[in-house]
């Protein structure tokens, strides 16, 4: 019974009781010493003097020699271990340590509970409560979970299909985990202010959920001030930009919406100047391609500029590579000259990777070793019947998806058609283009296709064991 008092006093006790209980004499003897000390310290607050303060743990002597001495976490670390979050670092600071029982239960619990109904692993919350302070400490019901709610409306009009390793992400869980930076962010906002940057996209460019679904950065978008969107749109329709124009240039890059007018047109003046355009055309290439606009493009521009007249071996060549395909304007000399070098490693020569520029500039700005490329070039050697150098002739055919060739090889070879002498009709034609041809060879020779359309074969391909390999991206760490 003394014991049980004791253990109460102090809650570090807790462990030490239970060890006792299991009869160990060790822990009995750890046990017996920090009764003691426990009770010294309701005898010194009834007012009896005593030598030292002890906190009520013992002393780190004592710590030391006991593994059982242990405090018990945190109700935030406590909290966070239950939902298989072990890496506490980023959330053992003092205001951490400080939340009481009641602010975990009612304000981080449903949150994590919120996430993981989402299909989020463990890793990939901590990484969104850690990414800003605010995801972890903003009111769950007034804030996170409306947000949340709205995130959810959207990613119903996405076009999501769940990976097979993930088959519990949903389309909102795939939208968190992609960008946990952004997702902490917006599910940070104040929902009001959310509540009036839809109102204005509705109001003044025709953009709703729908439309926003298919935005390049969600979370960048809704995290855009209404204010702040308003005045980019004026001064872009001063500009003679329609509303279509603008809609379409922020659902591709809508950061620049937080910029102040006179900072983009700054920018368009840059992209002016550097590329020799006059005032419409510059204001034509940035409506079709607006993350020219984004960034440092006095810093980046220049040096891709020069790199590309260098490695050319022709004064303004990469001027007219950058006019002739502007989206490799948002590339930087870095990743230009990184992707030469890719290729050169494999085995090409300078004056062939100039060959394969002048026809697809844009290869440069793939990065030949990312997993997403590489299951790419995988796909090539082990089931592609052409080459590397035969998808290199016509580089175009590399910016398809993986999907695309190989869901669309795996039905000739179903249906017992021979391959085309080069991937053109994989990577080109519509996929009902592409199902018609399929049918007119068929047709040719008495027999029918047993799907009735492209989506009927690919849902059934993406069910096989090939169709899981390579119908899906690889997964982010």
């Amino acid at each position: 019974m003394d014991s049980q008092l004791a253990a109460r006093a102090c809650p570090s006790l807790r462990a030490h009781h239970q060890a006792f209980a299991w009869g160990s004499s060790s822990c009995a003897s750890s046990f017996a010493r920090s009764l003691s000390r426990s009770l010294r310290g309701k005898v010194r607050s009834a007012g009896v003097p005593a030598r030292a303060e002890q906190p009520c743990g013992g002393s780190s002597s004592d710590s030391g020699s006991s593994s059982s001495g242990k405090s018990d976490p945190s109700p935030l670390h406590a909290c966070l271990l239950r939902y298989g979050i072990t890496n506490l670092a980023a959330f053992s600071a003092p205001k951490h340590l400080a939340l009481s029982q009641e602010a975990v239960h009612s304000n981080v619990e449903p949150k994590l509970a919120a996430l993981a109904a989402e299909g989020l692993s463990p890793k990939q919350m901590a990484r969104i409560l850690a990414a800003h302070d605010s995801a972890l400490s903003c009111n769950h019901a007034k804030t996170f979970l409306p947000n949340l709610q709205l995130l959810q409306r959207i990613a119903a009009h996405a076009d999501y299909r769940p990976h097979p390793k993930t088959p519990h992400l949903t389309a909102a869980g795939k939208l968190l985990a992609d960008s946990a930076a952004g997702a902490a962010r917006y599910l940070s906002r104040d929902p009001s202010k959310v509540q009036q940057l839809l109102q204005w996209l509705k109001g003044s460019l025709g953009v709703g959920l729908e439309q926003l679904a298919a935005c390049n950065n969600l979370f960048n978008a809704l995290m855009v001030s209404a204010a702040a969107a308003d005045a980019v749109c004026l001064s872009l329709q001063q500009q003679q930009v329609s509303a279509r124009q603008v809609a379409h240039m922020l659902l591709k890059q809508p950061t620049i919406f937080g910029y102040r007018p006179g900072v983009l047109s700054a920018q368009v003046a840059l992209l002016q100047r550097h590329l020799d355009l006059d005032a419409a055309a510059a204001l034509e290439v940035v409506i079709a391609h607006p993350r020219l606009l984004f960034g440092k493009l006095e810093s980046s521009l220049p040096p891709l500029l020069r790199f590309l007249d260098g490695y050319m071996g022709e004064v303004g060549a990469g001027r007219r590579l950058v006019r002739a395909l502007p989206s490799l304007g948002t590339s930087t000399a870095a990743t230009v000259e990184r992707s030469v070098g890719n290729l050169a490693a494999m085995g090409y020569s300078q004056q062939q990777i100039r060959g394969i520029i002048y026809k697809h500039p844009g290869l440069l700005s793939r990065d030949i070793n990312s997993p997403l490329q590489r299951q790419k070039l995988d796909w090539i050697g082990r089931e592609s019947p052409w080459t590397l150098d035969d998808f290199l002739s016509v580089p175009t055919y590399l910016l398809y998806s993986t999907c695309r060739l190989a869901a669309r090889l795996a039905l000739l070879r179903r249906c017992g058609l021979d391959p085309p002498s080069t991937p053109s009709c994989l990577a080109l034609p519509s996929s009902v283009t592409f199902m018609a041809a399929v049918r007119k060879q068929l047709a040719k020779q008495g027999r029918e296709l047993p799907w009735a359309s492209w989506e009927e074969w690919e849902e059934a391909w993406l069910r096989t064991e090939e169709g899981r390999e390579w119908g899906f991206p690889p997964l982010k760490d």
